[in-house]
């Protein structure tokens, strides 16, 4: 491909055809708001010439190409325009392929890429074609320009995300028991066994088993004060319970749990019984597992033949091995220091052989009216909109990494789902 043709385009989107109704709103969008001069074949190709040869020329005189992922993956032709604009890229280093990864897209359909495309950074619209942060991270790769804060959106001071943190009332609660923990530097990432572990080395007077004891029923009363008491307004997914529910079923029905009456489950980190889908009476067991016995208690009269336990998703102490078909943790996962790796190898042992594992991470909030995307990154107001998919990428390794099978991730209206099929 020659690279001395000057740009008549400052991108060529290069997509499939069932994804042109998004791929062509998308280009719109660049015109009218970003004032950029996209290539769309079916803007600029000439009826009666060669398509391929007109492809081949506009790919060669644009300044970039975006490259997107829908449902089904990339087709044969566009993995020929991949790889056309990738060897420009290694003659031409400002050359920029931007993998944009569209709505309805899993990871089943990224996975399929060749792996040298992975390397690229990623705009993801999966929340949505009118994601304003993925725009603004679209706009800026086409540009050659880093994002910057442009597209961060913050929570409001009423939100109850951020009125007051776990970290703070643990820190209340455990003050009274002699430990200070606002002294301790935790990083991003620390989970309960990285607080306990430094507590225990902060006070080497105090029976280690004490304050692992006294920390943990530090975190159990931070997530009962925060969330037993959660109300159906402080729930995104009420904005449309119904559909949230149709999606639910419809993914426990993908992975071939049909018949809910011959299935024990098990639901870690249920809460106060806040999302009660009809769907929850049909199980032949039900057991929820929560670290507040307030919330337990809730959630035993809002949920018919509910079997109630109060353990830590990171041990899940008490409850039998092999005892379920499908373990199911909902807006779990994300939780200030929870530790994702020692809830997998729980999740595994209280798993019978092909049961299956289904993770939801949160990446929506509703504050005061509006519609926001990403997750509260630590101590501040600010969401991270790549957080969700982060967290949601390192269950999938987990699970991976735990020999689970038919491994997926599906981006749903509210939450990510990720989910497994463990193997004998």
């Amino acid at each position: 491909m020659a690279a001395n043709v000057a740009a008549e385009y400052d991108v060529f989107l290069s997509h499939r055809s069932p994804d042109k109704p998004m791929v062509e709103r998308l280009a719109e969008k660049l015109v009218e708001e970003a004032r950029l001069s996209p290539f769309l074949d079916r803007w600029h190709l000439i009826p009666g010439e060669p398509w391929q040869e007109s492809l081949e020329q506009a790919l060669n005189r644009s300044r970039c190409v975006a490259v997107f992922v829908g449902p089904s993956g990339v087709s044969s032709w566009e993995n020929e325009e991949m790889r056309a604009a990738l060897s420009r890229r290694v003659q031409e280093h400002a050359f920029r392929v931007i993998p944009v990864l569209l709505p309805g897209a899993d990871q089943e359909a990224k996975d399929k890429l060749p792996t040298f495309l992975l390397r690229f950074t990623w705009v993801d619209f999966s929340s949505g074609i009118d994601d304003p942060v993925a725009f603004s991270r679209l706009v800026a790769g086409i540009r050659g320009q880093a994002p910057g804060r442009s597209g961060v959106q913050k929570l409001s001071a009423a939100s109850p995300y951020v009125r007051q943190s776990v970290r703070d009332i643990m820190a209340d609660v455990l003050r009274q028991t002699g430990i200070d923990l606002a002294s301790l530097p935790l990083g991003v990432g620390a989970t309960i066994r990285t607080i306990i572990r430094r507590c225990q080395l902060q006070y080497p007077d105090l029976p280690p088993e004490e304050v692992a004891r006294q920390v943990s029923a530090g975190r159990a009363a931070a997530y009962e004060k925060k969330y037993a008491q959660r109300s159906q307004k402080e729930d995104e997914r009420y904005r449309a319970f119904e559909e949230w529910e149709s999606e639910l079923n419809a993914l426990l029905r993908h992975l071939g749990l049909r018949d809910l009456a011959r299935c024990r489950a098990i639901n870690v980190g249920l809460g106060n019984g806040l999302e009660k889908p009809y769907f929850y009476k049909d199980f032949k067991q039900l057991v929820g597992v929560d670290l507040s016995a307030k919330a337990l208690a809730s959630a035993a009269q809002e949920i018919v033949r509910l079997e109630t336990h109060q353990a830590e998703a990171e041990e899940l102490q008490g409850v039998a091995s092999h005892a379920f078909d499908l373990y199911l943790s909902l807006r779990t996962y994300q939780s200030s220091f929870f530790d994702i790796g020692e809830a997998l190898f729980a999740a595994c042992r209280v798993l019978d052989d092909g049961g299956r594992a289904v993770i939801s991470i949160p990446y929506v909030y509703v504050d005061q009216g509006r519609l926001l995307n990403g997750l509260l990154r630590p101590g501040g107001h600010d969401l991270d909109p790549d957080l969700p998919y982060e967290i949601a990428d390192a269950v999938r390794r987990g699970l991976q990494t735990l020999g689970f099978e038919q491994l997926g991730m599906h981006t749903g209206l509210f939450e990510i789902y990720v989910y497994g099929t463990k193997t004998s």
